[in-house]
């Protein structure tokens, strides 16, 4: 919850030296919980439903996996490989690799569900089991079940892998669906809506939105994106599905940052209200940043199908972590209506507002020098004359490694510890950098100290006001040791957006609507459509 203190208060109190006490009184967090965003009576709440380890044919201990979710999102579901019902011969009998990982998964499957258990935690953690099904010709989905109780299966049909999803209350959802048709592409003639309610649009295979979208398919042993099997397609032929990211990581790092995050708005955080949520399609995707989104059309959520109704209000309010380059409405898969708040000016007035500051970190020697180099980060970000909020973390997958751990260890209105580790190895998109992104409530004069106890005793202090203007570097040696950057502040005006636009239709026939926003940083969030029906008499198109 935001503090009520207002900028004239702020300065009052920082020059008397007593803004912590001017404050309203918090209550202590633990370091791994975070504060969720509202829209209405709904939290909004990030996980990730697609996420693989050592259990399958992938990397990273199951014990490992469950311990980093835990760290920093509210839930997860663990997939392991499952099976293959059309797998090939193909060269080098490379198909021995996942054969093997199906008769891993199938043996260790006890293990899955103790571990689902063991960390069961409503309210503060919710982990649940599944696992995937792979189909060259019908494309993949990953299961997820709604108990504590879950059973692998191996199906040959998918009408029969329905049928069981259904008797279990569970969701099957079809992932990297703009694989070509025929080569593991979603085949959407045999989709099951009532069981399948959303697709994954965003993994760490890419983003299925349209063939031309950002983040192409590039990874994996297919080919790029077939127009065919994108959601601006699924959607022009009337399908009406949620949307979700999850990582798909390999690497057994649950919640990777900048591999997708599946988001819902759910009344509390039970495996009952996600899973209402997700079959309600109060979902949305992410990439990365936890950005909140509240997209409505006549004060109707995402995911809904709305009788035919000529005048649309369409409701935008979006949070983001970083600098909001635009949001945008689109309409049939067409921008009906952009948003620009980078483009706003910020003001006295601004100091009002909380602020971002994000701390990277993990610039370092290039591969060539040093393959099996790791640094080891413990830091503490101090606040001085100002509240920290808020925090975000951006930890990402690589490298591989069972004993480290990515960790927010201590969190208080004042500061925060952090140990990490990077490296340039192992990295999506060969990004070797993590980060924390800190809300804070200050003014210029707001300090803020970085102190490294690894890799290195060094530190770097700023003000606001200096971060306000430019960014500033911290260097643990010369090169090529390692480094890290306190970026410049984003101030509200260009973090957060609300407006409402207007629209007419005289329904000639199925209109959909949805919110795309993308920040500076090139971290994406999608809605999931509103639907509109046409017009009594007319056409469905």
């Amino acid at each position: 919850m935001e503090s009520s203190i207002t900028r004239r208060q702020f300065l009052k109190a920082s020059a008397a030296g007593s803004l912590l006490i001017a404050s309203p009184a918090r209550p202590a967090l633990k370091p791994g919980v975070f504060d969720h965003p509202k829209v209405g009576k709904y939290q909004i709440y990030f996980g990730d439903l697609h996420n693989h380890s050592e259990v399958g044919y992938a990397r990273g201990s199951l014990e490992r996996a469950f311990e980093i979710a835990r760290e920093h999102l509210d839930f997860f579901a663990f997939t392991p490989h499952g099976y293959w019902h059309d797998i090939g011969t193909y060269e080098n009998n490379i198909e021995k690799k996942w054969l093997d990982g199906f008769e891993v998964t199938k043996k260790r499957w006890p293990e899955v569900l103790r571990a689902v258990r063991k960390y069961d935690e409503p309210g503060r953690y919710v982990p649940m089991a599944g696992f995937e099904w792979h189909s060259t010709s019908l494309g993949d989905y990953h299961i997820i079940f709604p108990t504590l109780e879950a059973e692998y299966v191996r199906f040959d049909s998918l009408k029969k892998f329905q049928r069981f999803a259904k008797q279990h209350g569970a969701i099957m959802i079809p992932h990297h669906p703009a694989n070509r048709l025929g080569h593991r592409g979603a085949n959407l003639a045999h989709l099951d809506p009532e069981v399948s309610p959303v697709i994954e649009i965003f993994s760490e295979w890419g983003n299925a939105e349209h063939d031309r979208a950002s983040s192409p398919y590039i990874r994996h042993t297919e080919g790029g994106r077939w127009t065919q099997n994108t959601l601006h397609h699924f959607l022009a032929q009337g399908h009406k599905l949620g949307v979700v990211a999850s990582t798909d990581d390999h690497l057994g790092f649950p919640g990777a940052y900048r591999e997708g995050l599946a988001v819902v708005l759910a009344p509390e955080l039970t495996r009952e209200s996600i899973f209402e949520a997700i079959r309600d399609r109060r979902t949305y995707a992410v990439t990365g940043d936890r950005i909140a989104v509240d997209f409505q059309l006549n004060g109707r959520l995402m995911g809904r199908e709305l009788p035919y109704t000529r005048r649309r209000e369409l409701s935008v309010n979006v949070t983001g972590w970083d600098q909001l380059d635009r949001v945008e409405i689109l309409k049939n898969n067409r921008v009906l209506h952009r948003d620009f708040p980078m483009d706003r000016v910020p003001t006295a007035g601004s100091w009002d507002e909380l602020v971002l500051l994000r701390f990277e970190y993990g610039w370092g020697p290039w591969p060539a020098l040093d393959m099996t180099r790791i640094c080891d980060w413990d830091f503490k970000i101090t606040v001085e004359g100002g509240v920290l909020e808020n925090v975000q973390p951006c930890f990402q997958a690589g490298p591989l490694d069972e004993t480290r751990r990515d960790k927010i260890v201590e969190r208080s209105g004042r500061h925060l510890r952090v140990q990490s580790f990077t490296a340039l190895r192992q990295q999506f998109e060969d990004i070797s950098t993590k980060a924390v992104v800190l809300k804070i409530r200050g003014g210029p004069e707001t300090s803020v100290t970085v102190a490294l106890n690894k890799p290195t005793n060094v530190s770097l202090s700023q003000t606001f006001g200096q971060l306000a203007r430019s960014n500033e570097m911290l260097f643990t040696g010369d090169f090529p040791k390692e480094s890290a950057m306190l970026h410049r502040l984003v101030f509200a005006d260009h973090y957060r957006t609300s407006y409402k636009v207007t629209d007419t239709d005289d329904g000639e026939g199925l209109n959909w609507y949805y919110l795309r926003a993308v920040q500076a940083n090139n971290q994406y969030a999608w809605s999931s459509p509103i639907w509109i029906g046409p017009r009594a008499g007319k056409s469905r198109s």
